[in-house]
């Protein structure tokens, strides 16, 4: 079972990701009010989770 590693100073990478990712995925034109804001929260998701993926990556890659 592999152990991840956390640390506050995690959340330096997580919320830039995070919104980098809404608003990535915020920017793509839709008509509804309530569809654009689902596509920014799984903007965030996925941002957040491409960060975590990045951070367990990268002590195996040093």
């Amino acid at each position: 079972m592999p152990i991840l590693h956390f640390n506050l100073y995690d959340l330096t990478l997580f919320l830039p990701m995070a919104v980098a990712g809404a608003l990535l995925v915020g920017g793509i034109p839709v008509t509804t009010r309530a569809t654009r804001y689902s596509l920014r929260a799984v903007g965030a998701v996925v941002g957040a989770l491409v960060a975590l993926l990045v951070m367990e990556a990268l002590p195996v890659l040093v």
